[in-house]
Formats: structure tokens, sequence, C-alpha cells
């Protein structure tokens, strides 16, 4: 029996020497997986960083172009109001003109009354009135 006992406790022996390579090799296995986690963070921050970069050029170069799409339509909105102004002026100049034409026309009676467009006027009746 006392071969069993000491064989016993050499199979204590090889058990917790088993249990310490286990948790030797758990605690390896551990260490590695812990070095990977740190690096795929690692890679995912750097990720991130690149894409913070990326987005922050396109936000400057889309902020740019608005810029100048808000310039340019300034601008157009500036030359339209000058061409308004000039139309109303136009206008104004033209009912001055058909106001003095129709006077004229009616004190002189060899021009046509109401011509709205006085450029079309044929070049006979503008020498038949010239000569007269």
């Amino acid at each position: 029996m006392v071969k069993h006992i000491s064989s016993s406790s050499s199979e204590g022996d090889e058990k917790y020497a088993m249990a310490d390579e286990k948790k030797r090799k758990r605690m390896i296995s551990n260490r590695e997986s812990a070095r990977r986690s740190r690096m795929r963070r690692e890679q995912h921050i750097k990720d991130l960083n690149c894409q913070i970069t990326y987005f922050n050029t396109k936000n400057c170069e889309i902020a740019q172009k608005t810029n100048s799409i808000t310039k340019q339509s300034i601008d157009v909105e500036l030359e339209n109001q000058v061409l308004m102004r000039m139309r109303d002026e136009l206008r104004k100049k033209l009912e001055s003109l058909e106001i003095v034409s129709s006077y004229v026309c009616a004190n002189r009676g060899d021009f046509p009354r109401h011509n709205s467009q006085p450029w079309l006027l044929s070049c006979q009746s503008v020498l038949l009135n010239y000569q007269a």
C-alpha cells in the first residue's frame, strides 16, 4: 500500500503539473489574444484617424465650393437687379418716345399713329415723309 500512496502522490504531482501547464498555456493564449486585440484596436484607431482626415478635407472642399457658388449666386443676383433697372429705364424711355411719336403723328399726320415697332417701317414711307 505504500506504493499506492506514493504513486497517488506522484499522480497528484502530475495532475498539478498538468494543471500548471494548462494554466501556463491559457496564460500565454490570453496574452496573445490581448496582444492581437490591442493591435486591432490600434489599427481601428489609425483607420478612424484616416477617416477624420479624409472627411475634414472633403468638408473643406465642400465649404469652398459652397462659398464659390454663393458668391456666384450673389453676383448673378446683382447683375439681375442691374438688368431689371435697365429694363425699367428702357421701358420708361420707350413710353416717352411713344408719347412724343403719337404727338408728332397727330400734328403732322404723315407717320403711323401706333407703331410699336418703328424699326420695321419701310424705306419708302420714310423717304416719302422726308421729302414732303
